[in-house]
C-alpha cells in the first residue's frame, strides 16, 4: 500500500518527507490461516509469498510475519487498522464476515456524527474496523459508552482462532480501501509533536482521548493515553511503513538520530530495497523504507545473503529532544 502525496507540499521545504505509507506488517500465528482470511474472506491478492507474505486489498496492503504474540490484545482498541467501507458494503460485508464465522458486533457511531463503525479482526488477532463516513447503512446503530452513548464494544468476544466454511454463498462485496489506523500513545501531545516535529506532519484531529496526524498522506490515529499495546522490545510486528525517495532516506535518518532517536543501521532484504527501524516516544516501530533507486551503502539481512539482523531492543528510548518536554 502506498497513499501518495508530495513530500515538499506543506511546512518547511527544507524538512525531507515521507512520500508514502505503507505496508501495515503483522503478527501471523498461522501464515496458511491469515492468507486464507485476506484473499478467501475479504477479497485481497496474494502478491508475495513466502517467510513474509504480503497481500493487497486496494489500497491496503498487508505483510505477515511469523510471531506468536504482538496482535492488539484481546480487551483492547488499539492498535487497529481501518477499512473505508461504502454505506450500500456495509451490511454486506458484516454478513460475509458472519458467513465465515468471524466474530463481529453491532454497528456503532459516536453522538453528533454521521460515520459508521465496526471492529472486526484476524486469526491472530490483529484489529480491523470498517469506517462508512456517512449514509445509511442499513442497520440499527448504538452509540458509544464514550461517545455519547451506553454501547460498549465486546472488544473479547471478537477473538477466535478458526473460521468456518459459509453455507451457502456469502455476499461477494470487499474490504479494499485504506482509512486510517490508530496505534497506542502513552502521551497523546507527545505523539503529536513527534509527528509534526519530526516528519513535518499535519494535526486534522486534536481531542483528549485521540489525535490524527497525517504523514505520508496517510491518517495516523494515536489513542491513549495507554499504559499498554506497542510491541515488545525485542518483537518485529507489528511494524508500520513510510516511504521515502532515495535521496531523503539517510537525511531522514540523520534526522531522527538529532532528535535523538536511535535508529538500525540502513539495511536491504532483497538487494533492491533500503529500510531503517526506529521507534515513536510510545515504543511503536516504524519503518522507513525505499523500495528502490537508494544508492548509499546497505547492510544485508539473512534475505539477502548477509547476517545483518537489527537490533531491536536498542530501538527503545525514554528521552528524546522533544520541545514540549
Amino acid at each position: 500500500m502506498t497513499v501518495a502525496s508530495d513530500s515538499r507540499s506543506s511546512g518547511s521545504s527544507s524538512i525531507p518527507k515521507p512520500t508514502g505509507f505503507g505496508p501495515i506488517s503483522l503478527p501471523t500465528r498461522d501464515a496458511e490461516k491469515s492468507k486464507r482470511f485476506f484473499v478467501d474472506v475479504l477479497g485481497g491478492e496474494l502478491v508475495e509469498d513466502g517467510s513474509r507474505p504480503r497481500v493487497r486489498l486496494g489500497t491496503f496492503e498487508v505483510v505477515l510475519g511469523a510471531q506468536a504474540g504482538g496482535a492488539t490484545a484481546p480487551h483492547s482498541e488499539h492498535p487497529h487498522y481501518a477499512f473505508t467501507v461504502r454505506p450500500e458494503d456495509f451490511a454486506p460485508l458484516k454478513a460475509r464476515l458472519d458467513a465465515f464465522g468471524v466474530p463481529t458486533h453491532e454497528p456503532w457511531c459516536r453522538a453528533g456524527s454521521p460515520a459508521s463503525l465496526m471492529y472486526f479482526r484476524d486469526p491472530s488477532g490483529n484489529q480491523f474496523e470498517m469506517y462508512c463516513e456517512e449514509g445509511d447503512i442499513g442497520l440499527p446503530k448504538r452509540i458509544g459508552a464514550r461517545a455519547g452513548g451506553d454501547y460498549t464494544i465486546p472488544f473479547r468476544e471478537l477473538v477466535y482462532l478458526e473460521m468456518k466454511d459459509p453455507v451457502g454463498e456469502a455476499p461477494s462485496v470487499r474490504a479494499a480501501d485504506f482509512n486510517h489506523m490508530t496505534i497506542p500513545s502513552r502521551d497523546l501531545q507527545e505523539s503529536k509533536r513527534f509527528l509534526t516535529e519530526v516528519f513535518g506532519g499535519e494535526v486534522t484531529i486534536d481531542h483528549p482521548s485521540h489525535v490524527t496526524v497525517v504523514v505520508g498522506g496517510a491518517q495516523i490515529g494515536n489513542g491513549g493515553p495507554m499504559k499498554e499495546g506497542w510491541p515488545a522490545p525485542d518483537a518485529e510486528f507489528p511494524h508500520y511503513t513510510l516511504i521515502t525517495l532515495p535521496g531523503d532516506l539517510a537525511p531522514l535518518r540523520d534526522r531522527l538520530r538529532g532528535f535523538g532517536v536511535p535508529t538500525s543501521e540502513i539495511f536491504t532484504r532483497n538487494g533492491l530495497d533500503a529500510a531503517v527501524y526506529y521507534r515513536d516516544p510510545t515504543g511503536n516501530l516504524w519503518r522507513l523504507y525505499c523500495p528502490t533507486g537508494f544508492s548509499g551503502a546497505t547492510r544485508r539481512t539473512a534475505d539477502s545473503g548477509g547476517d545483518y539482523t537489527p537490533d531491536l531492543a536498542a530501538l527503545c528510548y525514554d528521552r528524546w529532544n522533544d520541545s514540549g518536554a
